[in-house]
């Protein structure tokens, strides 16, 4: 996410992000404003994982070129890649490799643009987007930013295509029709839309994607301070709620929280919050 002129221009790289935490999408809204500084941060564990991926598209492109294809490899910065790309779909090349697409605001580097037997403003041939993946499941951040690439090429040479790709080390390339994802791919779009225009307060709750965020250590501290349930081990979002809405936000109010407790449990029992409880007194001590 980043300013040009006065609106935003968004990536498929902010589309994931949105759908693993809000709270993400308003911090690199903030960055891209000025308002708040992006962190840089050194994690061996993510540049180890960085270069296994880039290390799996070589593989792939390589074989793709043993296979008689003719890749145009683009190097450049967004501005000139854009022309570049569009330029080496224009003749008709075997794939693009790191190319560049863009329109209406949002912009885009998939791993590879291949191209397949179906005509488009372009000639008797059209493109599709190819991302190279180590994860053995597919994700539904992977699928969106597919979506968002496919959106782009259709853009850019005039014909919707038909499917995206992803291609991982441990299978087959798997072919993914865009038709049963695009309402999705539309809903999570205009969600994340609306949720950058309405500049809600959201707060950092602890997700799955904060082993990997360049904003961890910030949004940490903030529950630190606020002496939030998360820091409670072994504590789950639903309990979290229920607590909430009882009068108990902090790690200290659930340790003192009296006994045996004075209302029953929407969801669970009784015994698990006495075990948190007990949890978050010795914490507390």
């Amino acid at each position: 996410m980043k300013r040009t002129g006065v609106a935003l221009e968004f990536s498929a790289t902010d589309l994931a992000e949105y759908l693993n935490c809000r709270h993400l999408s308003a911090l690199e809204r903030a960055s891209a404003e000025g308002s708040l500084n992006r962190p840089v941060v050194q994690n061996l564990f993510l540049d180890t994982l960085r270069e296994r991926g880039l290390l799996h598209e070589r593989n792939y492109v390589e074989q793709l070129e043993e296979a008689g294809e003719e890749i145009v490899r683009i190097e450049s910065a967004l501005d000139e890649a854009v022309p570049e790309t569009l330029e080496a779909m224009k003749r008709g090349v075997g794939a693009v490799v790191q190319g560049a697409l863009s329109g209406a605001g949002w912009v885009g580097r998939p791993d590879v643009l291949e191209r397949v037997d179906a005509p488009s403003a372009l000639g008797k041939w059209s493109y599709e987007a190819v991302d190279t993946k180590l994860a053995k499941e597919t994700k539904a951040g992977a699928i969106l930013q597919l979506c968002l690439y496919s959106e782009l090429l259709a853009q850019a040479h005039g014909a919707a295509p038909e499917y995206m790709r992803i291609v991982s080390p441990w299978s087959e390339p798997q072919r993914y029709r865009i038709a049963e994802y695009a309402a999705y791919f539309r809903m999570a779009k205009r969600g994340m839309l609306e949720a950058v225009a309405a500049r809600k307060e959201t707060y950092p709750d602890p997700v799955e994607h904060c082993d990997v965020c360049r904003w961890i250590a910030l949004c940490e501290k903030r529950r630190r301070e606020d002496d939030h349930l998360c820091l409670v081990a072994g504590i789950s979002k639903l309990q979290m709620n229920e607590l909430d809405q009882h009068g108990v936000a902090t790690m200290k109010q659930l340790a003192g929280m009296p006994l045996p407790l004075d209302w029953k449990p929407d969801r669970g029992s009784a015994n698990s919050y006495v075990r948190i409880r007990e949890q978050a007194r010795l914490q507390v001590e």
